[in-house]
Parts: structure tokens; C-alpha cells; sequence
């Protein structure tokens, strides 16, 4: 980096509702307690450089609160993540509300070291011109065509073969998590700050994200946490065994009871569980794994879902060093992993790109937080196409009609999130 960076975060007294920009920003980082929304490229850097290039930027940073100061966001993708590469951004919209119900709002420029940097009332102003009325919600693209790379009944097929493969003797997979995409055709430009919205709107509990990639956009609502580290603290929330919610508070509550009791769902969750809970030992002084896993019901689904709790070694690692080992779990691969991921390029149609791979942020201390972009598309350059993607984890007792249903419903569920009704194509 030629003449090197330097950054200020300031405190904001108030501030705009932080997905009520005009146009899409560059990054967007939103779960439940935190937002990160960033403009304009300070710096592109690569996955595994991205740490010390933001320990190399000198802060002047009286907020001091997780996220504030320079960070890097970015999607990576499911091959190969730490090839990827993350942005620096220019400007970043800070806003955390802790369990009190306090909310904090801070500005983030990040600049050449040569050049000064914005004073506070500058740094507001350079964020809040982002911002400005809501657009017309009544103009959607209409939807011109809905091609799957596999058919349902296809699925259902690959799904079958996995199913014979491990029930053969000696076999050595175990699980294996298969997909399908499709490919949805729009007939103008998609408006994708009102997407960002109907998913934040649809999927409260979700972390709603939007990233560049080469070949446009990554966004989504995943539901799953990868990896976060705050401090010496580390946390995995993983996510395997879904059913889908019931249409009455009857059938919901049957239905959820049933994934609780069923067997092929916990095993297909310990799988990951145990595999997380191996590659994070190492790093901790304490480690906390749940014995049984809990449920965890999103609008259209519901999962098993164990929260992996542990306090890291002094100095503890970062979370990016966390990351690497960790990327892909049995959650979105399989195993043994290395047979899990070789079925999966022998089979899955198409590439996974940045579907399935890791989406988050890290900032210069080595904190961060990593989810797995599922429920998510790509939006392509002209902003006319988008493909999704949506699959499920697949045992030796896994039911192929069932799966493909399973595939079909998530697919559903973010095709309607990006044109409401469009899924009514996809059947």
C-alpha cells in the first residue's frame, strides 16, 4: 500500500435507520445487536493479509467499542476462502445496541496517510448524504424466466445415489451436504437496498449481509454464525437439522417436537457439532459444548442448533486464524470431509461460488464475526439475473423426496425475498 493508510472513528449523537439508504452500499454487515454499513474502497486486501493491513493503519478512535476503528469485510468463497479477498471501506456506518437496550452510533474514515482526514461534522456529513427517502416499493422487476441448474426430481436422484453410496460397506462418508441453484432472469434492474429491507423485515433474527464479489453481488439472511470472537471470548452457533414450519401453532409444535426426537437429525448435528468442537479445542482455555442441541425456528424453517461458548489462549488468535481451520464444517461440506467435498464436485450441478462460504467482518484487534452465506444469491453486474442456491446435509437414512422438498423450501423462502410471488415459477 503505497503511502499507507490512516483512519478516525468518531461518535455519532444520532443517526438514520441503517438500511434506509437510497442506493446499495458497498458492504453490509447487520445482525441482531450490530451494524456495519460501508461505503467506497480504502483498500482491497486479501483474506489472510487482511489482519496485519489493518493492524499497519493508525486510528484515532475514542468510540473503542467491537467494530468501531478500520475493518475489512467481505464475502469468501466456498472453495479456496482464504484466497478471497475483503474491503477497507472508505466510510462505515457504526450503530451497536448492547442487552440494556443502549444504542451507540459511530463513523468510521479510513484514508491516504498523506491527506487529512474528515473532522466529525464532515465524517456525519460524508455518511448521511447516503441517505434520504425511501424508494417507490411498487416497481419490482417482473421476473422473465426461472431455469434450475437441477430439477427438484434431479435432486431428489443425486440425493438417492449419495444415500447408496454411504449405505455401502465400508464406506467411508458419512455425510455429505448437496445442493442445487437456479437461475432467475429479471426484466429490468433489480432495486436491491428494498431486498435488503423485505429481508430484514422477513428474517429478524438473521444477519443481513451485502457483498462485492467479482461477478457482482453476494447478499442474503444467513442464519448460521461460523465463528465470532470478541476479546479472548470465541462463539459457534451451528446449525444441521431442519423441518419445515408448521402452518398452525399444532402442526408447528408437532412438527418441531419430531426434529427434536429424530434420530438421522441428531446424528447429521453432532457430526458438525463434534468437528467444530475439535478444531477450536486447541485455541482455548476452556471450551463449552452442549450436550443435547436446542431448537432454533426462523419463519420458514426450523433447526438443531448448539452454541459453542470457549475462552481463547493468551494471546488469544484472531478470528480470521479461527476461520481458516474451521471453513467448510460438516454443516455446509460434510464428512470426512475431504470424501464429502470430492462428492460434491463429482455431482453438484454447477459451481458453488460464494454460496455456503464465509461472509463477516474483522477489525484490527483480531475481532470479528463470520457467518455462512446460506439463504443468499448473487446479483449479477447488470443487476438483471440472480442465482440461488439451497441444499441440506444428507445421511445414510436421509429420505431423497424429503430433501428435495427441504431444497425447494429454501430456495422459495429468498427467491419471494427478492421478487414477492416469483416462487410461484419455481413450481
Amino acid at each position: 500500500m503505497k503511502g499507507g493508510l490512516h483512519a478516525r472513528s468518531v461518535p455519532l449523537e444520532y443517526g438514520p435507520d441503517p438500511l434506509e439508504f437510497d442506493g446499495s452500499p458497498t458492504v453490509l454487515f447487520d445482525r441482531p445487536g450490530l451494524t456495519l454499513v460501508g461505503w467506497g474502497t480504502a483498500h482491497m486486501v486479501q483474506a489472510t493479509q487482511a489482519g496485519a493491513a489493518l493492524a499497519g493503519i493508525p486510528c484515532d478512535d475514542p468510540v473503542r467499542t467491537l467494530g468501531s476503528g478500520p475493518v475489512a469485510l467481505g464475502a469468501l468463497p466456498f472453495d479456496a476462502a482464504m484466497a478471497g479477498h475483503l474491503v477497507i471501506p472508505r466510510f462505515t456506518l457504526g450503530i451497536a445496541r448492547d442487552a440494556g437496550g443502549v444504542t451507540r452510533r459511530w463513523a468510521t474514515a479510513v484514508g491516504p496517510a498523506d491527506a487529512p482526514l474528515p473532522d466529525t461534522e464532515e465524517l456525519f456529513d460524508a455518511v448521511i448524504w447516503q441517505y434520504g427517502a425511501t424508494p417507490d416499493v411498487d416497481k419490482d422487476p417482473r421476473v422473465v424466466g426461472v431455469t434450475p441448474e437441477m430439477t427438484a426430481t434431479g435432486y431428489a436422484a443425486l440425493v438417492r445415489q449419495a444415500v447408496v453410496r454411504m449405505a455401502a460397506p465400508r464406506a467411508a462418508l458419512r455425510k455429505v451436504v448437496l445442493s442445487r441453484s437456479v437461475v432467475v432472469e429479471l426484466g429490468g434492474p433489480l432495486r436491491l437496498a428494498e431486498v435488503l429491507r423485505r429481508l430484514r423485515s422477513a428474517e429478524p433474527h438473521c444477519t443481513v449481509f451485502s457483498m462485492p464479489v467479482p461477478d457482482g453481488t453476494f447478499f442474503g439472511a444467513s442464519p448460521e454464525l461460523l465463528v465470532a470472537r470478541h476479546g479472548d471470548r470465541v462463539t459457534s452457533h451451528p446449525l444441521a437439522g431442519t423441518v419445515p414450519r408448521g402452518d398452525t401453532a399444532r402442526r408447528d409444535a408437532d412438527a418441531q417436537r419430531d426434529l427434536a426426537r429424530s434420530e438421522k437429525n441428531q446424528v447429521e448435528h453432532r457430526y458438525v457439532v463434534d468437528a467444530i468442537a475439535d478444531v477450536l479445542s486447541p485455541f482455548c482455555a476452556e471450551l463449552t459444548v452442549p450436550a443435547e442441541p436446542s431448537l432454533v425456528a426462523f419463519r420458514s424453517v426450523a433447526h438443531l442448533g448448539s452454541r459453542i461458548e470457549g475462552r481463547l489462549i493468551e494471546p488469544p488468535a484472531g478470528v480470521l486464524e479461527l476461520l481458516a481451520p474451521l471453513h467448510p464444517t460438516p454443516a455446509v461440506g460434510g464428512t470426512p470431509r475431504d470424501e464429502a467435498l470430492a462428492f460434491q464436485r463429482a455431482h453438484e450441478a454447477g459451481s458453488r461460488g460464494y454460496w455456503a462460504g464465509p461472509v463477516g467482518w474483522v477489525g484490527a484487534s483480531g475481532d470479528g464475526e463470520w457467518m455462512i452465506g446460506i439463504r443468499s444469491a448473487r446479483l449479477d453486474d447488470r443487476g438483471t439475473s440472480v442465482t440461488l442456491r439451497a441444499g441440506g446435509g444428507i445421511v445414510a437414512d436421509s429420505d431423497p423426496d424429503t430433501e428435495a422438498a427441504e431444497a425447494d423450501l429454501k430456495l422459495t423462502t429468498v427467491l419471494d425475498a427478492v421478487v414477492p410471488g416469483a416462487s410461484a415459477q419455481l413450481r
